[in-house]
């Protein structure tokens, strides 16, 4: 099976399902603390997505490992994480620089904005996750 095809297969099994769940519960955290930090606390949008985003890393990570994905390409935990934050590094820069065109440019209020943006950059981390991480 080609490895195009092996993404297709895996991207409708139970590990697709799962990281659809832990990408939720991920996002809600996220999307919490960009609430607080700029609602409650006054911090700009941008800085209070990079602290919600950085925050969602570290649970992604471990939930990935623990849970999602079956098979692990990597037996050492510094290689596998740092491209693990190599990833959500490339996904950090298009969340913040999409939130920042669609909020200035766009007008959209920056929650739908976040929403927007998550959905975008969700499959882009799947597939990038699967291909490099995992097998």
């Amino acid at each position: 099976m080609s490895p195009i095809r092996k993404i297709i297969y895996h991207a409708s099994s139970t590990e697709f399902k799962r990281y659809f769940w832990a990408g939720s519960l991920t996002f809600l955290t996220d999307f919490l603390i960009l609430f607080v930090l700029t609602e409650l606390v006054g911090i700009n949008y941008l800085w209070s997505n990079l602290a919600g985003v950085l925050v969602g890393v570290g649970m992604s990570y471990l939930l990935c490992i623990k849970w999602v994905f079956k098979d692990r390409r990597y037996n050492r935990v510094a290689l596998e994480f740092s491209l693990f934050a190599l990833t959500c590094l490339i996904g950090l820069i298009l969340n913040e620089a999409l939130m920042w065109v669609i909020v200035e440019f766009g007008g959209i209020h920056y929650l739908i904005s976040k929403v927007i943006v998550t959905a975008a950059i969700f499959v882009f981390n799947f597939f990038f996750k699967k291909v490099l991480l995992f097998q």
